[in-house]
This record gives structure tokens, C-alpha cells and sequence, in this order.
């Protein structure tokens, strides 16, 4: 190859990488939609300055099966009809006043986080990375690529 055709490379491959960067640090936020199945590998290093907050579509489920699993084993198996009510609101202010309560009510309001903040994204599919509160990348499971497609998609 002769020389003025490597300074050419060597031009396109610096021009890539800074196109990458600055895309990069234009970067402010960046909002991860995941499940335990569908989740975002964080395999890229990027700037202090850059808030990266996780939201597990998981969470009200996870919360909803330990609150159920929890009331099923308070509540007597066989029980008239006329006290079924009482039996549950028994059960129910047991786990609200157990030691279990905090991380599951914990567990529910990551859940409602998570809801709240997909509405208002407009998630559509997960996994979702959104950057900047504008531009929602959906399918990637590693960030670096994400990263990759919104660098590629804004400059």
C-alpha cells in the first residue's frame, strides 16, 4: 500500500473513534430496561458524569409472588366463607408488620419505578437503553453495542 493511502486509514479509523467519543460524551443519562432474562451487560466504561440508573421489569412480580407466598401461608387452608375477609386482613397486617415487609415493599416500589418510567419512555420491548431521555435503542443486550447505534445514529 503506498503511504498517502495508510495516512487515509489512519484518518477514517481516528475520525471513527472520535465520532465515537464524542457521542459518547454528549452522553447525560442513560436509562436500562431489563428483565432477569432479558438483561443489559454494563461492558462499556463510560465518564463519572454520565448517570446510568437500571430499571428491573421484574421487581412487581418478584414482589407480587413473595406478598402471595407469604398471605397463602398465613391463611388457613380450609376456612369457612364468613371469615375469609377477616382471614386475609389477619394475614395481610402480619406481613405488613414482619420483618419481610421492608424488602418486599422495597421490591414493590422498584416495580412501580419501573412501570412509571417505561410508560414514559414509551418502552415498546425490552431490553431498552434510553440516552439522553430522547432516543430509546431496543434489542441490544450489551451497552457497548448500544452504545455503538446511537453513536451511529446521531453522527
Amino acid at each position: 500500500m503506498n503511504r498517502h493511502l495508510l495516512q487515509f486509514l489512519g484518518f477514517v479509523v481516528t475520525l471513527l473513534a472520535s465520532a465515537s467519543t464524542l457521542a459518547a460524551d454528549s452522553i447525560q443519562t442513560i436509562r436500562i430496561f431489563e428483565t432477569n432474562d432479558q438483561f443489559v451487560l454494563q461492558d462499556e466504561r463510560l465518564s463519572d458524569r454520565v448517570q446510568i440508573e437500571v430499571y428491573d421489569m421484574d421487581s412487581k412480580n418478584r414482589a407480587t409472588k413473595q406478598l402471595n407466598q407469604r398471605m397463602r401461608a398465613l391463611v388457613p387452608k380450609k376456612i369457612q366463607p364468613t371469615k375469609v375477609e377477616k382471614a386475609y386482613r389477619d394475614a395481610f397486617s402480619q406481613v405488613l408488620n414482619s420483618p419481610h415487609w421492608p424488602a418486599i415493599n422495597q421490591e414493590i416500589q422498584a416495580g412501580a419505578r419501573a412501570i412509571e418510567a417505561a410508560m414514559r419512555f414509551g418502552i415498546e420491548k425490552l431490553p431498552a437503553i434510553v440516552f439522553n431521555d430522547r432516543q430509546v435503542v431496543y434489542g441490544e443486550r450489551s451497552l457497548k453495542a448500544a452504545l455503538a447505534v446511537y453513536s451511529r445514529e446521531n453522527h
